[in-house]
């Protein structure tokens, strides 16, 4: 009886830590996943927002452009149903996301219109990561600022 019994207490011991480290593996690799996400969400952004520059000159359209291909991109970051919404004016836009966590938008998205002629244009996203039992309280993936110059 009493070997049984230390056979179960160690069983327990041993399976809480190899749970744990379990665990702690597929939290960082949902954490990189995001990352990586952020990352080719904003080359995305400032690919087709080249392209957009390409063809017009306004830059309510390239807002516009930014927003469709955020709209597209939002399944990586697993915000499929979400709105977003396009603020700003000539030179500087924001997309944010409706969805919010700790009080902000989940996701968020800085376009910089630098020199329109040039193509000179600057692209940043920002996500807040929500974990499982690591950044429970969230932590914020920022992709930095991607600048773009193109001369033709």
């Amino acid at each position: 009886m009493k070997k049984l019994a230390q056979s179960i207490l160690e069983f327990s011991f041993v399976f809480l830590i190899i749970m744990s480290i379990f665990l702690s593996i597929i939290e960082l690799s949902l954490f990189w996943r995001a990352k990586h996400s952020v990352v080719n969400i904003a080359n995305e952004i400032i690919a087709n927002i080249q392209i957009q520059a390409q063809n017009t000159k306004s830059t309510s359209e390239i807002g516009a452009c930014a927003l469709k291909t955020v709209e597209k991109s939002a399944g990586l970051l697993n915000l499929e149903g979400t709105s977003f919404t396009l603020n700003g004016n000539n030179n500087y836009y924001t997309i944010t996301s409706n969805f919010k966590k700790k009080d902000k938008s989940a996701l968020s998205v800085f376009i910089s219109i630098n020199n329109l002629e040039k193509n000179d244009i600057s692209a940043g996203v920002s996500y807040i990561y929500s974990g499982i039992f690591l950044y429970q309280k969230g932590k914020e993936i920022f992709s930095g600022p991607i600048q773009s110059i193109q001369k033709f």
